[in-house]
């Protein structure tokens, strides 16, 4: 964890209690996680919050420039698991999908965004595969699907990872597809 992130809550004298309290408190949340009376109580006495809960300009303060940290820190992670270029790569990863609905009705393709999350999970899930091979691993799927008119085929966000909703299991079709690849490095050829 980064030093960094905690800095307004070191400088401020806030503990990460009181943090979360107050991020609730802007958000109209209730705070579960901690005991809410006397963590308000603190929260009055620093100036944070006003009697009726309501966030002080001390407490907005606080609370945008902790956010503002880990806002910074997410991308860094981001840009150290994905790599350098990784908006690139998945724009690039999302033009591999057809741009209609798959029979199932779903669209093929989803938002960036979407797919940046998911692909920060595949990272951490899979850091043996790179760029490269996913890129493989989509178009072999593509062009399997596409000789079979797109019947069962997934979309560009099932295909990185999907929950089944029923026993919670998560599932990676690229993950299978890129081992498939790198077992038989010939596959992709023998489909084009």
């Amino acid at each position: 964890m980064s030093h960094q992130l905690w800095s307004p809550l070191i400088r401020y004298k806030i503990t990460p209690n009181e943090i979360y309290f107050i991020d609730c408190c802007a958000n109209g949340i209730k705070a579960d996680l901690v005991d809410q009376d006397v963590t308000c109580a603190t929260c009055i006495i620093k100036g944070l919050i006003d009697p009726k809960g309501g966030l002080t300009q001390h407490g907005i303060k606080i609370l945008n420039e902790f956010e503002t940290y880990l806002v910074k820190r997410k991308k860094k992670i981001t840009k150290e698991l994905l790599g350098e270029d990784f908006l690139e790569r998945v724009k690039e990863y999302r033009e591999a999908w057809p741009t209609k609905r798959l029979p199932s009705g779903e669209l093929a393709r989803q938002s960036v965004k979407e797919l940046q999350d998911k692909f920060t999970w595949f990272f951490k899930t899979y850091p043996e595969y790179d760029w490269d091979l996913i890129l493989d691993a989509t178009d072999y799927y593509n062009l399997l699907f596409e000789k079979k008119q797109y019947k069962f085929m997934v979309t560009s966000s099932y295909f990185i990872k999907k929950t089944d909703p029923i026993s919670k299991e998560t599932r990676s079709k690229l993950a299978d597809f890129c081992q498939e690849l790198l077992d038989n490095p010939d596959a992709l050829k023998e489909v084009q």
